[in-house]
């Protein structure tokens, strides 16, 4: 039996190699130096798993959710935007729960994208973009983040063939992988060319809370004409290192927030109560998690990057999220230096490549280890053998 005709033709999993690699090396018993997953090795801040705990408890909190999530946890959200953003929204209309941003752009592809339809992706990105643009039959079109355009892309390089068959683009600022953040000039940009050609505008902002200038946090629908085709996707995963928790939140347009509700009334029955109030106590004190956060990427931004430096690898100083992006040598593919340090060091780290063609030449280290384990990092690059 066979898997149906869209699964057979998912791009290949260029992490299986990696694994098979990573899986013999501990089998041999060698030591690896994890910094390839983007999962924060901090725990959830204890009055948040204590909200949890009480809520669950509850009887009336172990019934079936409201499948566009909870009137407080929606009020929540909105509160929020405001606070942080300066945006108002209207909480019956125009904010939903969704069980982590991964499933909710993923549904967003199925509600809104059909056969014909071309959906713009950027190039490197999350996987699921392009790959739920697929499942719902519709064409990807790759935008590349170069470098020499600050990793945002250049909108006056997409055909005119291809723009008018567009429906919808997605977007991904503070950025995963390059940790690159969008000034506002450019995000203006980016939804006036989308209301001008009637695109709807995806916004993953998993990562809005994770800048190292706070003048830098920003939210696409702070932007004039943004009311009228974003639709923007936050998390609690990396601010508040709940990834296991699976919660998040969509807001925006209301027609767009109402066409993706609607899907999911039919595919799932919402987020847990118990999660979504634990979600309402951490908002609470978001201001306080954040800033404590970043004081400790940034201790270790700081250190990863003197460390690479010493051994000759070139970083970029990321303006956001919790990645730090480095050129390959000269001459190396980003797998096979993904390898070599894998194979000749223990060190594990993710090619750009599995984000996308334009990923060439880059590997990801993530934040995601403490300071002792990042200077070990020296020792173990020494045996690298070239920079």
């Amino acid at each position: 039996m066979k898997p149906a005709k869209r699964v057979l033709e998912l791009p290949p999993y260029i992490f299986k190699e990696i694994d098979n690699r990573k899986n013999a090396l501990k089998q041999r018993g060698v030591a690896l130096l994890n910094f390839g997953i983007g999962d924060p090795d901090l725990p959830t801040p204890d009055f948040v798993v204590e909200e949890l705990c009480k809520q669950a408890s509850k009887s009336e909190n172990q019934k079936y959710p409201s499948y566009n999530g909870s009137d407080v946890f929606r009020e929540a959200v909105c509160k929020y935007m405001l606070a942080r953003f300066g945006v108002k929204l209207d909480s019956v209309s125009q904010a939903a729960s969704v069980i982590g941003t991964k499933e909710g752009l993923a549904h967003f592809s199925w509600a809104f994208l059909e056969e014909g339809d071309i959906a713009l992706v950027p190039d490197p990105s999350f996987p699921v973009y392009a790959n739920s643009v697929r499942f719902s039959g519709a064409e990807v079109y790759y935008m590349p983040l170069l470098e020499s355009n600050n990793f945002v892309p250049d909108l006056n390089a997409i055909p005119d063939e291809i723009a008018v068959r567009a429906k919808v683009m997605f977007v991904n600022y503070p950025n995963n992988p390059t940790g690159a953040v969008a000034t506002k000039e450019q995000m203006q940009k980016i939804v006036d060319w989308a209301n001008a050609r009637d695109v709807i505008l995806v916004s993953d902002a998993a990562y809005a809370e994770l800048v190292y200038n706070k003048d830098d946090r920003r939210s696409f629908l702070s932007i004039p004409g943004s009311e009228k085709c974003v639709v923007e996707f936050h998390s609690f995963s990396k601010t508040f290192n709940m990834t296991g928790w699976r919660l998040g939140f969509v807001v925006g347009n209301p027609d767009l927030i109402g066409g993706f509700v609607k899907l999911k009334t039919n595919i799932d029955s919402g987020v847990f109560d118990a999660i979504q109030l634990a979600g309402v106590k951490a908002l609470e004190y978001l201001s306080v998690c954040a800033d404590e956060l970043m004081s400790v990427y940034r201790e270790r931004k700081n250190l990863l990057s003197s460390v690479l430096k010493e051994a000759g690898i070139d970083s970029f100083d990321p303006s956001g999220a919790f990645y730090l992006m480095a050129r390959c040598p000269k001459g190396v593919t980003a797998m096979q230096f993904t390898i070599d340090l894998m194979e000749k060091c223990g060190v594990i780290t993710t090619p750009c490549t599995g984000f996308g063609k334009s990923g060439e030449g880059y590997i990801r280290f993530a934040l995601t280890q403490p300071l002792d384990v990042i200077e070990r990092l020296r020792e173990h690059l020494v045996k690298l053998g070239y920079k």
